[in-house]
């Protein structure tokens, strides 16, 4: 247990006020951390993003979490709309969320962004070292919003320990350079004492870009940057799952219940094969490319028409544009589909547009028989591993884009290649035909190792680089 006052710092809050009521946030991250802070009595950080979440809050925008317990303390950051449009949906969004997935030709940036980041980020430094105070304590900052946070609270309080987990992909040297804000952007992070990436290569990647646009010093093996006297250490740590609770909600009786209900409300014939890919909707999640896969998988291999579905669960995401567009453009490719090969009692693409829960969702990792993902890029993509937790009754077989960043750890899985579709829909062909005994193997070896590698392993373990500091 940390000896410190653990400062946990994100855009994204772990509860929220909604028409009355508090909503805790869905994901992996949320659920590890949460009882850490309430054992530490610790503050969580982040932007206060409704007008209910300001009604419940104090003066200072401070609220005791979670409500049936209240042990820690949500301090929430107020921000206006043009912050928000040039912060949250502009640089993060438009420019660093494309730059750093390689999209380039979606990258745009204007002045006023980088303005608005800038801000923001001070709000948020402010607000943490405001609470802080003179406490001991230590900063965790989370993720790509916040890259030059950490350099903001050094102005004001040089002792505060502070750490960083980008959840993103980091470029390499000549995508990054692209960046007119490269030199700020690296001074932010390595402000912090540790840095920490899903993957190696990510590691890599920062500490190559550290060198280059700063000539700062690097030690490869011991994974230090040395820049301007201070040290920063480069880890890789990757994320993973809740694998007990999929495991056990996949197992529970309840879930065939849901599978039933969910076959019979989109009209899925008992014994027909399936296949699922869950994404937000989102351009590096590569489902133009996956649509294009079926589209030739079934044009290819008649055989499975009426025997074969495509369950396409693809959640709304930001409501501005490319994502609009982008959104457009899936459904009519979907709509194609079902047109060209489909029949009055069968589409072969069954499209999920509205959020499900949890429940719901593992009850269709369990009943996929085959799960694609086909990101063109992807920090880590824990959709791959709630698959595999949730395979109880290990028959299914997941397709993993060699792009994303699942691909570099998890044994047991097929490899793709989205941007080969003739090979991607062979791969289905030869998934769904695959014997039995393989399967069994092959999604045993991948549940043994995220099993291994949950998500409170995870924070075990960047918790224990955390005492390290300060």
């Amino acid at each position: 247990m940390l000896n410190k006052k653990l400062v946990i710092v994100s855009n994204r809050e772990p509860y929220s006020h909604r028409k009355g009521r508090v909503e805790k946030a869905a994901g992996g991250v949320v659920t590890a951390l949460d009882p850490i802070m309430q054992k530490n009595h610790g503050i969580w950080v982040a932007w206060g993003s409704g007008e209910e979440d300001r009604k419940f809050a104090d003066e200072a925008g401070r609220v005791k979490v979670p409500p049936e317990n209240p042990s820690y303390t949500l301090k929430r950051v107020w921000l206006t709309e043009k912050q928000i449009d040039d912060y949250y949906h502009g640089y993060s969004n438009r420019f660093l969320w494309p730059l750093c997935h390689m999209v380039l030709d979606r990258v745009y940036l204007k002045r006023s962004y980088w303005t608005g980041y800038k801000k923001v980020n001070q709000l948020f430094a402010d607000a943490i070292v405001d609470e802080v105070r003179r406490k001991k304590a230590i900063v965790w900052l989370h993720d790509y919003h916040l890259a030059i946070c950490a350099s903001y609270i050094k102005e004001r309080n040089p002792e505060l320990p502070t750490t960083i987990f980008w959840h993103i992909p980091w470029p390499p040297y000549d995508v990054f350079r692209i960046c007119p804000q490269r030199k700020d952007l690296l001074e932010g992070m390595l402000a912090n004492d540790i840095v920490g990436f899903q993957l190696e290569s990510f590691c890599e990647n920062f500490m190559n870009c550290a060198s280059a646009e700063l000539g700062a010093k690097i030690d490869i093996k011991k994974r230090v940057v040395y820049y301007k006297g201070h040290a920063t250490g480069v880890r890789a740590f990757p994320i993973s799952v809740d694998f007990r609770w999929f495991e056990s909600s996949a197992s529970s009786k309840k879930e065939e219940g849901i599978i039933k209900r969910l076959m019979k409300s989109h009209r899925i014939q008992p014994g027909v094969l399936i296949g699922l890919g869950v994404d937000r909707l989102d351009y590096t999640k590569g489902l133009t490319k996956r649509l294009e896969t079926i589209d030739l998988f079934f044009s290819k291999y008649p055989r499975f028409k009426e025997k074969f579905t495509f369950v396409q669960v693809a959640v709304p995401t930001r409501k501005v544009e490319p994502y609009l567009s982008y959104r457009k453009g899936v459904e009519n490719k979907i709509r194609n589909i079902n047109h060209k090969y489909g029949s009055d009692m069968w589409n072969p693409i069954v499209y999920i547009d509205t959020r499900m829960d949890q429940e719901k969702l593992s009850a269709l990792y369990r009943a996929a028989d085959i799960a694609i993902i086909s990101s063109i890029y992807d920090g880590m993509n824990l959709v791959a591993k709630e698959y595999i937790a949730s395979q109880v009754d290990e028959k299914g077989v997941l397709l993993l884009s060699e792009f994303a960043g699942a691909a570099e750890e998890i044994p047991g899985v097929t490899l793709i290649n989205p941007y080969d579709i003739e090979g991607c829909a062979d791969a289905i062909k030869n998934a769904l035909e695959r014997p039995l005994v393989y399967k069994i193997e092959a999604i045993r070896e991948a549940r043994a190792y995220v099993k291994r590698n949950d998500i409170f392993k995870w924070v075990d373990e960047i918790l224990e680089e955390i005492k390290n500091i300060g």
